[in-house]
């Protein structure tokens, strides 16, 4: 089967909120090339030479479609981008690729992640550090770290005192949040996604990670799929669908539960911290390049 892979000209700056267009119409998969990453992370242990090879001077963001897709694609993508200020020269290209071809490129690509505790590292390479090791298979590029939404969630957990806490992980993608949780001592982790495929992933990520045992992984929406109340709920989801389920959130909380919410435009900020400040607190405003990240506490 044949599919169209877009590819999106841009620079390091614009390259998430560029990525950004291209999830909301594309199949989970969208990838960031930038030249600058391969010679920027030293806990990279080995990089094959023809990784050089797919990077081009600017900065490349990829997405899929089906074929029959493409045209309503491009026309969201090139109204979309016209509100990008200096984002390079924002070309689009569209080639045909067979079945998961994309997915084997990918894979030459995805780099170990370093933060301040852990090392977020591909299934398939290794790695040689003190800190904690979360092996990721993401599937197909989602929920991988690098995504400056994610790694802002990763930055505010790491401070957080997670030790014996239980732990909600709303949209949990590929499960990296509410697995790098565990690490960091949580005692359970809850996570939830509507998507099967991105479950299945999480889970085949928890048993890879010796960490099944602490995790209970479910299909569905939040409401049908979580009761109780949760001492740090994480949702790096978009600014829509966090406004969406608010009350949701509201009710799986308790009087000193954290909240960390992520994916939200600095556009859409003030519209997430007035909704949310009715049931909570804001402790805490993390942002990277155009994305904002909120640590919030229940009033």
């Amino acid at each position: 089967m044949k599919f169209s892979e877009i590819t999106v000209l841009t620079n390091s700056q614009s390259a998430e909120l560029v990525a950004y267009f291209l999830q909301e119409v594309c199949m989970d998969g969208v990838s960031i090339y930038d030249k600058n990453d391969l010679y920027q992370n030293a806990t990279w242990d080995y990089k094959d030479d023809s990784a050089d090879t797919i990077y081009t001077d600017e900065v490349m963001v990829k997405g899929y479609c089906n074929l029959e897709d493409t045209d309503s694609v491009l026309n969201f993508l090139r109204q979309s981008l016209l509100g990008v200020v200096d984002g390079g020269s924002l070309a689009i290209t569209v080639n045909q690729v067979e079945g998961d071809a994309w997915v084997e490129t990918w894979k030459q690509t995805f780099r170990p992640i370093e933060t301040d505790k852990l090392v977020i590292c591909p299934e398939w390479q290794t790695v040689e550090t003190n800190k904690l090791v979360l092996l990721l298979d993401t599937g197909i590029a989602f929920g991988t770290g690098q995504h400056e939404t994610t790694s802002m969630c990763l930055q505010i957990a790491e401070t957080l005192a997670l030790e014996g806490k239980t732990v909600l992980d709303v949209g949990c993608g590929s499960g990296i949040l509410g697995l790098s949780a565990l690490l960091l001592g949580a005692q359970s982790a809850e996570m939830v996604d509507i998507d099967s495929q991105a479950t299945d992933v999480a889970l085949h990520n928890a048993q890879i990670n010796g960490l099944a045992d602490k995790c209970a992984i479910k299909t569905g929406n939040l409401t049908d799929q979580t009761s109780g109340q949760f001492d740090v709920v994480f949702a790096n989801l978009t600014a829509d669908i966090l406004a969406f389920l608010y009350e949701q959130i509201a009710e799986v909380v308790h009087k000193d539960t954290l909240v960390v919410l992520s994916g939200i435009l600095d556009i859409k900020l003030d519209q997430v911290v007035a909704m949310y400040s009715n049931k909570f607190d804001v402790i805490q405003t993390v942002q990277k390049g155009e994305w904002r990240a909120l640590l919030l506490k229940t009033k």
